[in-house]
This record gives C-alpha cells, structure tokens and sequence, in this order.
C-alpha cells in the first residue's frame, strides 16, 4: 500500500513537473565544466553539471595515451606574488584557496595526467560542486515556446526554460542557458583510402616491445603523433612521418598546442640521417595505404609529391604499421537531429561555430566553454589549453553576470595618479592577460570630468566594441592594456634565435620581439569593422590612436626606472594632460626589482 501511495505521489509529482530545471546547465565536468562550476557556485547561481562518466576529468584517465603532461608545473619562480605565479603554472584552476594549486602535487615540469585526475575530482569535492555523473546528454534543442519557470517573487531572466533534452534514459531536463564544455573527444579519421589499416592513437598499446624490429607509419605531425614516436623509437627499425603541413616548433611559433621540445626528439635522427624521416605527402589527396603482397602496408605515392631527401626517392615504401594520429574533433550527438548549426571550415572545423562572447552561431544561450572556444584564438593564443581558459571563462561568467543579473563587469576606480602605479602592478604581476596574449585585455575607461578611471580586468580584445552591453559602462576615451609579441616575430620556419632578436634601447621599443606590454589610447569608440584588417593579437591603427610600448624585459619584469616606468609615465602625461611625476615612485620600483620582489603592498597605493 505504501509503495502504491509512493508511486502515485511520484506520477503527480513528475504530472506537474516533467522535466528538472536550473538556470544554467553545463556539459562537461572537465577543467573548463569545473571552473565555470566554481564561479557560479561563488555568485551563488542555479547551475548543475552533466558529466557522463562517473568522475570528473574523465578525458585525462585516457589521455595523452603515455601518460606525460606537456603542460608546464613550474613550481619556483623566485616571487612570491601569486598571480604572477600563475603565469607560469599551467595545470591549476582559477580558486580562493591557495592550497588547491596543481603545483603542491607533483615536483616534475611535466606531471604525470594521472596527477590531473585526481587534481579534478579533489577540486569537485573541495568546493562540492553540484555534478550529475553518468549523464549522457542527448536531443539538446531550444524550446520553441519559452516558458517562465519562476513566480512572480523570484523571477528573473534567466529563469526562463529556453532549452530542453534527455539524458540515456530518456529522463528529461529544461535549462535557460546552456554551455557546452565537453572538449574535443571524437577521434578525427579523415575519409583516406586505406584508413582502415591504421591503428589509432586512442587504441594503441602502450607495450613497447609489440613494436620491435617493425617499420613504421605516422599519420600526422603534431604532439601525439611525436609522443607516439618517442615512446616506441628504441625498438623500431625506421619511423616515417606524414601529415597535411609542415612541423611546427612550439619555440617558434608561440603557440602552445604545436610541437613542443618535450616531444621533438624524432627531428635529431631525421636531421641527422638515422634512418626517420618527415615526408612531403598532402595525405588528404591520396588514395595513401593499401595491403602489400606480403601482407604489410604500402605509402603510394605520385609523381606530383614533393621529395625532399634521397632516402625518401623510392617510388613504395613498405611498413609493419601505421599509426593515425591526426587529433580529436567535437561530438556532435548532443544535439537533436532538428538542429542544423553553421560549421567552421579549414583547420577550425573541428570547433563548433561560436561567436566572439562564446555563444552559438546560431542560438542565443547556448555558449561554449573551454577547448571549444578555441576556434576564436586558433594558433593565436592559448585559449585551447587548462592556463588559457580558466581565463575566458572567467570572462564569460562576467558576461552572465550582466546579461543576466545585472551585476556589471568587476572593476576599480582610480584617480589620474593613481594610475601609473596600478599599470606597472598589472605588467608586472597579471596573468589573465599574460596567458592569453593578444585576447584578453585590460581596459581603462577615462573619465575626463572627474579626472579618474574605471579599471577593467581581462576582457575579450573583440569585444572592445561593445563595452556598453557586455559591462554595463561606457567610455568615449579608452586606454588598453595588451601583451603582444612583436609584429613578425612568430611563426613556423622563422629564426627566434637570431643575434639581433632583442630590442636593448628604449627608443625601439616598438621592435621589441618577446612578448611584452602595448597600450593603445582611443579618443573615439571602436567599431567591428575596425577590426578587419587587425592582425589577430594586436588592436587596430585608426586615425585616433596613440601607441606606446613597454620595451620587453628576459624576465617579464617591467620596474626600470629609465626603460619602462619614466617612459610610461609621460605616455600618460601627454593623454591624460596632467603632471604625474611627484606620484610616480621610482625608486620604490628600483628598490623592489633589485631585491627580486614583485609584492607591492596596498599601502603604497594608498598612499598615493
């Protein structure tokens, strides 16, 4: 009788609720599902997390298949300020608890990925994050008729059911925005002929011995493809390398996701004529592999490619095995067959289509998170990887905050000799905008009345626009803080090791090469057209701006008297027409960079 009364209350219960709804629902319970977590959590929101599996950060139980992070757990620095700390630890995520730093777990450079799954799930119990596991979503699509999910006491934008979907039970859920944060987990098989020979990179066995004596293949030429290489090179006869581009060092292109030197040790013997070898084949325009006479595979070539070596001129050549590395792309099954979404092409289609506030192409609320973000900063920043997003989702949690709560954009204000100081804090100690060079930025919005400033932290750079409706404050006179590297300074085949690679002199500041700070100094608004024909990590030159650089600095230590601060100081004389020099303390910075210290305590700011 009991269980009857149970079942009946359970069918009217589902009768006038049948589906369960939060504010925000996340997909995803990686790095980038987490963090958002933590931050909604923080502004106390209605959120939940789906994650498919039963722990968090399921994708690194897998992967990188050898088990060795290349992300850098550098644990020294000899500064004490955390955030500039962060600059190099590229495994944490962003929190208020010191102790929740990835760096007090292992002692390696490069960490062991199992390390990374417990670092997750502790993140998730440590802060209880509110995480449904064994969740498969599926059927996600907008409601056609929106519906208010709160009563007229406690209501506000973005309680309203915009979205609906089943999990695989067919259990079903309603949302009002949706982000998407399930990385990229679908290996990429191209439609090659002879791709069914391969074995894979997320089923190849990790005993090294399967591959003595053997020749072998690699399709691609990316960090998977020479971890794979590195692993299996003692017991090999010759190891071949093909993919649809040319290598890209890391070192040279400033750009975390191409080939780092953890991983590069194939290039030596290539180099050095022991036998492996890089070969000019485009594997994309070929019918490539096929079965040989004695059972191994055979590259087939054409006349056509380009043959770069004389061990490499040989019209077949034969191989035990060949190994498809050529990365991973976005799951698509979370979305009902209804929904058509527009596709990047080219070397992004791998990536969802988004817009520059990571929300949908196509949908208003539904955003991106993390990794799937990545196709704004493509080759560009680090956006795809844990010290990269931590930071733009920081940012798209502030974009919720206004969009719908109405709680603007952090910032501080600042009087006019305030301002040198907390600029030379920022160069000096700022993360967000160091990790992600080029795309986020901090944004000074000056107030020619009052004589003061509103300060905004680490904002996307093609949103620059739309100050107004992403933070809630205007200015028509905008100063902005950019790290770049130098206009020609990055990029495959190019020599970043050259003699005169280093501006020495402040009066070429603007030659300085490594990564370094730029303010540029707006008297009018931007536009999006503005942006056209921006190269990507640099803001426009229009008729309005004023461009000062900071000459770059070894140790990414901006407090010389003579070369930043002096220089800095009268860039901001000349915009702001007022005398900073009684304000600006130089020899507290001579002090503090002779004793290797970057902490400058609040005082001194109050002081000012």
């Amino acid at each position: 009788m009991k269980f009857l009364l149970l079942l009946f209350l359970f069918d009217h219960i589902s009768a006038l609720n049948p589906a369960q709804f939060h504010e925000y629902c996340i997909i995803g319970a990686g790095p980038a599902g987490l963090q958002l977590g933590y931050f909604l959590q923080k502004a106390k929101r209605d959120y939940i997390i789906y994650e498919k599996t039963s722990q968090a950060g399921s994708f690194f139980i897998d992967y990188p298949r050898h088990r060795r992070l290349i992300s850098i757990n550098k644990r020294n620095t000899g500064e004490r300020n955390r955030k500039f700390n962060l600059r190099h630890d590229w495994n944490s995520l962003l929190s208020d608890n010191e102790q929740l730093r990835f760096t007090h777990r292992s002692k390696q450079l490069f960490p062991s990925a199992d390390l990374m799954v417990d670092y997750l799930n502790d993140f998730h119990r440590y802060y209880n994050l509110h995480i449904q596991f064994n969740t498969t979503i599926q059927n996600l699509k907008p409601i056609s008729k929106q519906t208010t999910t709160c009563n007229a006491k406690d209501c506000s934008y973005s309680m309203i059911s915009r979205f609906q979907m089943n999990d695989q039970h067919e259990y079903p859920y309603t949302c009002g925005i949706v982000i998407v944060a399930t990385g990229l987990n679908i290996p990429n098989i191209p439609p090659i002929v002879g791709i069914d020979l391969t074995t894979g990179y997320e089923n190849l066995s990790l005993n090294v011995e399967e591959f003595e004596n053997q020749s072998v293949l690699i399709l691609g030429r990316g960090n998977s493809a020479f971890e794979v290489a590195q692993h299996i090179y003692d017991a090999t006869n010759f190891i071949h390398m093909i993919s649809r581009s040319r290598v890209r060092n890391a070192y040279a292109t400033h750009y975390v996701g191409d080939l780092r030197a953890i991983n590069n040790q194939l290039l030596d013997t290539y180099q050095l004529k022991s036998l492996d070898a890089l070969i000019e084949i485009d594997l994309m325009n070929h019918e490539l592999l096929q079965r040989s006479i004695d059972g191994r595979i055979q590259l087939k070539r054409k006349q056509s490619d380009m043959i770069t070596s004389i061990h490499e001129r040989q019209e077949t050549t034969i191989y035990d095995r060949v190994i498809r590395c050529l990365g991973f792309k976005f799951d698509n099954s979370i979305w009902h067959p209804d929904i058509q979404l527009e596709e990047n092409l080219g070397r992004t289609s791998k990536y969802p289509k988004i817009r520059f506030d990571y929300q949908s192409f196509n949908h208003d609320h539904l955003y991106f998170a993390g990794t799937l973000t990545h196709s704004i900063d493509f080759r560009k920043s680090s956006g795809g990887f844990i010290h990269g997003f931590r930071y733009t989702v920081q940012a798209l949690h502030r974009m919720f905050e206004y969009r719908y709560h109405e709680q603007k954009w952090p910032s501080i204000i600042l009087s006019y000799h305030s301002l040198t100081n907390y600029l030379i804090k920022r160069m000096n100690e700022a993360d967000g905008i160091y990790q992600m060079f080029g795309q986020l930025v901090d944004v000074i919005l000056i107030d020619r009345i009052n004589h003061q400033c509103r300060y905004l932290e680490e904002y996307p750079i093609q949103l620059l626009p739309h100050i107004e409706e992403i933070t809630g404050y205007t200015s028509n006179n905008l100063l902005i803080l950019n790290m770049q590297y130098g206009m020609n300074y990055s990029g495959a085949g190019r020599d970043v090791f050259a003699f005169d690679r280093v501006s020495a002199s402040v009066n070429t500041a603007d030659r300085s090469n490594f990564l370094h700070p730029v303010l540029y100094y707006y008297n009018s608004t931007l536009n999006e057209t503005d942006f056209n024909h921006t190269k990507p990590g640099f803001l426009p030159i229009t008729s309005s701006v004023r461009i000062h650089h900071i000459l770059e600095n070894v140790l990414t230590l901006w407090m010389q008297s003579d070369e930043h601060i002096l220089p800095l100081r009268i860039f901001l004389e000349n915009i702001l027409n007022i005398d900073l020099q009684q304000r600006t303390s130089v020899s507290y910075a001579r002090k503090k960079l002779l004793e290797k210290k970057l902490i400058i305590p609040i005082s001194f700011y109050a002081s000012l």
